[in-house]
């Protein structure tokens, strides 16, 4: 059975992807005055934000749960991001072991930053599209991850709170 280049594959050009954003959003991120982000700290920073917003608690265990990520895995992330002052812990009144997790005013402005750098990828990502060819792109994706994911539904395939890039304000 002969082998097709790797450009016939959807795995190697989603990796290819990924790469591109990734380094994309470090450079512009690191030129607008966040340090040592990545994207993982990036995601962290938004939930946190998003949640603090709406008054809601965050703890380890929602970043587990949010972000499929083993619990050794958040400790790490949660202990770097404090030593960095992103976020602070605090106990919760009749349970020390539990821990509330809250952005420090670094940690907010670096969320603000980090969110201008992701809103510059997805706008040079889009660039020359039209708006459906985004949708179909989108549909695209979400297909191919139910597909390979099929008890899971897309986070976001349903969500109209889930702006295209060219609907943002």
């Amino acid at each position: 059975m002969p082998l097709e280049p790797p450009e016939y594959y959807i795995g190697p050009r989603v990796k290819f992807l990924t790469h591109a954003f990734t380094r994309k959003f470090l450079e512009l991120a690191r030129a607008g005055g966040v340090d040592e982000v990545t994207i993982m700290h990036g995601q962290i920073l938004g939930y946190l934000y998003r949640c603090g917003e709406k008054g809601q608690p965050v703890y380890q265990k929602d970043l587990e749960e949010t972000f499929h990520i083993t619990r050794s895995s958040v400790t790490g992330v949660v202990q770097l991001m404090e030593r960095k002052g992103y976020i602070h812990r605090r106990s919760v009144p009749g349970d020390a072991r539990l821990k509330e997790l809250f952005l420090t005013d670094l940690g907010t402005q670096a969320c603000k930053e980090a969110w201008v750098a992701f809103h510059q990828v997805e706008d040079l990502a889009i660039q020359g599209l039209t708006q459906e060819q985004v949708d179909t792109f989108l549909a695209l994706c979400d297909h191919i991850h139910n597909n390979l994911n099929p008890q899971k539904e897309c986070a976001h395939a349903h969500d109209k709170n889930h702006p295209s890039p060219s609907q943002r304000v």
